[in-house]
């Protein structure tokens, strides 16, 4: 689903990167040695399913990510007005290439394994997985830096998916 990002939705999917590892940042404050990295894999885990879920032109993975996008649109740009008086607007979005059908079928294949293991995933990693699932939605659909990753990501997942069905 192709929804516009504004400047309310790059404020929401910002705001929840710096919260989660501001927290994240803070905690690990007292820890002696090496920081506590593996405590990211769930936040990181659900920025790359945001991302898969918002390269979907359609289907139920692409609606959902195209409302997780106009929610953050509409709640940031209420927030973004109201708190500083400037208008919202529509930022230009990376030209994300689409999902070949190898690519659509990781992504398929990823999505049912998170809802076979969600009743296994401990509780405090699944609002990580969520919040990181807003970034991925929002952040990653800007033209600069963010969407760079995505426009690396997709192809990987193009090409792995398509090597799979070459040998199956």
């Amino acid at each position: 689903m192709n929804t516009p990002l504004t400047v309310g939705g790059l404020a929401v999917g910002l705001s929840v990167l710096v919260w989660y590892l501001g927290r994240w940042w803070h905690a690990q404050k007292n820890v002696k040695g090496s920081k506590d990295w593996k405590a990211l894999a769930p936040f990181g885990s659900g920025i790359l399913l945001g991302i898969l879920a918002a390269s979907c032109a359609g289907g139920l993975l692409g609606t959902i990510a195209g409302w997780t996008r106009g929610l953050s649109n509409t709640g940031g740009d209420k927030v973004v007005t109201g708190a500083t008086g400037a208008s919202a607007q529509s930022l230009p979005t990376a030209g994300i290439p689409p999902l070949t059908s190898g690519g659509a079928l990781l992504a398929v294949v990823a999505f049912v394994a998170l809802l076979a293991l969600w009743k296994k995933i401990k509780e405090t990693s699944r609002k990580p997985l969520g919040f990181g699932s807003v970034c991925g939605c929002t952040l990653f659909m800007s033209s600069r830096i963010a969407g760079s990753v995505a426009l690396a990501l997709i192809p990987l997942v193009n090409s792995a998916g398509d090597s799979i069905l070459g040998v199956i």
